[in-house]
């Protein structure tokens, strides 16, 4: 049977084995905060990561269909600078050409001489004048055609000029136009490959601190499950005490009823002693015969 000390001391460890639960429990819920926490920054960083490697990826599809417009306004370009060149070169054959010409029929100035002509000839159609004023006009007319027609060939090489300078100049525009498409191509091209290179240094730091975060999830889990086990320890050691102090009490209460049943058993046989004997009952005496009876 164990003593009132025995009992205060079983009551004082199932406390005590209590409070540490508490405080385990509550090093559990901030562990657990902790540990969740640190798993839902890992998440939102491997989001972040997924979220790069598509960008990545749609930039390099980009990047590498700029880089192939690239290449096709290049060659574009540099057909259209052949081209320009070989007009160029002809361009100077026939200034050379006409050089020659002006030079054999001492002429200095063709597109002068059909000036003059056209002046002439609309001052004869539209100007009054004498007769002797007309005809001299015209005998100038005749003078300056039969000039004119000593350089025909001068006129035809200066109207190839005009046609082929008119050619070249449309032939440098085209040019020129797709330089600028090669350079505004070339340029998103760069950018678009910037890109790629910034994302990938922010998915290689990223990457950092997502295992950071990720290391940090498992030591604190492992540190949750410690606990736990301590916990589930603790509890188990106070279910075994509660246990045992709930048998003592079993154990005591059954030590009272038989005591008691003893005790109202030795009354009765007192009752009956006096009643042999013919002694006077009291109400005790009565109450406890009744109460052996019942039992």
């Amino acid at each position: 049977m164990p003593t009132a000390e025995e009992s205060r001391k079983l009551q004082e460890q199932i406390s005590s084995k209590r409070a540490q639960v508490n405080a385990l429990q509550t090093e559990l819920r901030a562990i657990n905060e902790r540990k969740e926490k640190h798993f839902r920054e890992k998440t939102e960083l491997s989001e972040r990561i997924h979220s790069l490697i598509e960008e990545i990826k749609r930039s390099r599809q980009t990047r590498d269909t700029l880089t192939k417009d690239v290449r096709q306004f290049k060659q574009d370009r540099d057909k259209q600078n052949e081209a320009v060149k070989a007009s160029v070169a002809r361009l100077k054959e026939f200034e050379a050409k006409r050089d020659e010409l002006l030079k054999k029929h001492n002429i200095k100035d063709p597109t002068g001489i059909l000036r003059q002509i056209e002046i002439l000839e609309r001052k004869v159609e539209t100007d009054p004048m004498s007769f002797d004023r007309e005809k001299g006009i015209m005998k100038q007319i005749k003078e300056l055609k039969k000039k004119l027609k000593d350089a025909q060939e001068v006129g035809n090489v200066l109207k190839e000029i005009r046609d082929l300078s008119k050619l070249t100049d449309e032939q440098k525009r085209v040019a020129q136009e797709s330089h600028r498409r090669v350079q505004g191509q070339a340029k998103e091209s760069q950018e678009r490959h910037e890109n790629l290179l910034v994302a990938s240094k922010e998915i290689d730091e990223i990457k950092v601190k997502e295992q950071q975060a990720f290391q940090a999830f498992i030591d604190h889990k492992k540190q949750f499950n410690q606990k736990n086990e301590q916990v589930k320890q603790l509890l188990a050691e106070v279910h075994e005490l509660q246990a045992q102090a709930s048998g003592e009490r079993q154990e005591q209460k059954e030590r009272a009823e038989r005591k008691q049943k003893e005790t109202l058993k030795e009354r009765k046989h007192s009752v009956e002693e006096k009643i042999k004997k013919g002694q006077k009952l009291t109400t005790e005496d009565i109450l406890a015969f009744q109460g052996a009876d019942t039992d």
